[in-house]
């Protein structure tokens, strides 16, 4: 049997494809992280879903991207600090608003989480710790920390649910925006009993 010879245009052409290949993947798993936040990397993917899928990715805007990434890291740091409450404060409403807020922030943090995914947005709150406080009445400094974050949530879901460009979390930050007013009213009530004021 003879041996087929191959030309040297045949070997260029695989060379250039396999090229290709390797710096298309390459460049897919490149991690092009938004924010300044080293616990929240995040990519918003605006791929639409190839013909015959079950979904399509949509492309978010930046500011929606950033307040997805926000919330996240935001609703994270409720959990943590809250944790580290229901162990270190002293009185049982404290420990109780303490755990409120972890089983409402991790509620609301897994509804966040499925509609970023289902918006091609990812993001990392792994690396999320509690935070130190300061040294003193913990339940004071706890109540007080909770009453300035949750001010500042407010305002942010407020504008979220006017303005986000992304119809469905506008509709989740509407829907959020009371458990949010809650629990502002309720580290205000229990900070005026700790002595916060």
């Amino acid at each position: 049997m003879k041996p087929k010879l191959i030309s040297f245009s045949t070997i260029a052409a695989i060379a250039v494809a396999t090229t290709v290949c390797v710096i298309g993947t390459v460049s897919a798993q490149i991690d092009s992280g938004i924010g300044s936040n080293p616990h929240l990397r995040s990519t918003s993917q605006g791929q639409a879903g190839q013909p015959g899928s079950a979904t399509t990715v949509v492309k978010m805007s930046q500011k929606d991207v950033n307040f997805i990434q926000k919330a996240a890291g935001g609703g994270a740091q409720e959990v943590a600090n809250g944790r580290l409450a229901e162990t270190q404060a002293k009185s049982a409403e404290v420990k109780n608003i303490a755990a409120r807020m972890v089983a409402d922030h991790t509620r609301l943090n897994k509804e966040l989480t499925a509609l970023a995914t289902k918006k091609g947005v990812n993001f990392n709150t792994g690396g999320v710790k509690a935070q130190n406080l300061g040294s003193g009445n913990f339940d004071a400094l706890y109540l007080s920390w909770l009453e300035e974050v949750h001010r500042a949530d407010i305002a942010d879901f407020e504008r979220a649910a006017k303005n986000s460009d992304d119809s469905e979390l506008k509709a989740w930050a509407s829907r959020t925006l009371p458990t949010l007013k809650q629990h502002l009213a309720m580290a205000q009530q229990a900070g005026k009993k700790a002595g916060v004021r």
